[in-house]
């Protein structure tokens, strides 16, 4: 994915599109912030066509065109696998949503629980909570992004992280990994040492974030709340990220 943005800036003169100029113009900005481990202000627009759209844009394109229409939306599509190789960052927090969740649970202290490089920690303290970002950071070992940190992230894995700070209002975890079960001690470590407190977990259910026995057998919420929180945070391509209240019953 090194040439991911000069191909896909490439393209974009190639096709001389407005529709397909305004999701190139969003994939570049979203680079830039995440250059200069900055948080976007508020959620990113949906980048990538439906069929019918690329259906649509394709009526008055020549063959050559078309296909590289085709090439386009597969980058557009790309555009998370882009910022995971390149930032270690796989859910794009923005400050519009990070404020709702301060106002919404009316919270002042947050920890972020295998933060990988913590951006989400870094939009939760820019609105003005007391954040703490903790990871066991075992795959920053072998990840070229793992020195990317946003800030500081403290050397825990989540069970540990809960068990240290059990005064914090919220605790946050977004693509949690989905080959092992950390997840459910992470919940196991919350019901026994910070039960007061809420759990949202950020991430694609039944997709590629937590394990498939956490989707199994965890109960959310959907209060009016977290429904408010979810409108603001739009997911920038077809995988259905969301964010989720953990019930305390499993």
């Amino acid at each position: 994915m090194t040439d991911y943005l000069k191909k896909i800036n490439q393209l974009d003169a190639q096709l001389d599109n407005p529709l397909i100029h305004d999701q190139i113009k969003e994939v570049n900005q979203i680079d830039r912030y995440m250059k200069e481990k900055k948080i976007l202000p508020t959620a990113p627009r949906r980048l990538g066509f439906y069929p019918n759209e690329v259906e649509k844009l394709e009526s008055c394109m020549s063959r050559q065109q078309k296909g590289n229409i085709k090439v386009t939306n597969q980058l557009l599509n790309s555009m998370r696998q882009y910022l995971s190789i390149n930032y270690g960052v796989w859910s794009l927090p923005n400050l519009e949503t990070a404020k709702l969740i301060k106002e919404q649970f009316k919270i002042s202290s947050v920890l972020e629980i295998m933060a990988g490089n913590a951006y989400w920690s870094k939009a939760l303290t820019e609105v003005g909570l007391k954040t703490i970002a903790t990871d066991s950071l075992e795959w920053s070992k072998t990840s070229r992004t793992g020195s990317q940190q946003a800030t500081k992230v403290l050397n825990l894995s989540a069970p540990e992280a809960i068990r240290a700070f059990p005064e914090v209002q919220l605790v946050i975890c977004a693509w949690a990994p989905n080959f092992d079960e950390s997840d459910l001690s992470a919940i196991e470590a919350w019901q026994n040492y910070n039960p007061s407190s809420r759990l949202l977990f950020i991430g694609e259910k039944n997709g590629v974030t937590n394990s498939a026995t956490f989707w199994h057998q965890i109960h959310f919420t959907h209060s009016s709340e977290l429904q408010a929180i979810n409108h603001s945070f739009t997911s920038f391509d077809f995988i259905e990220e969301q964010i989720f209240e953990i019930k305390h019953e499993i």
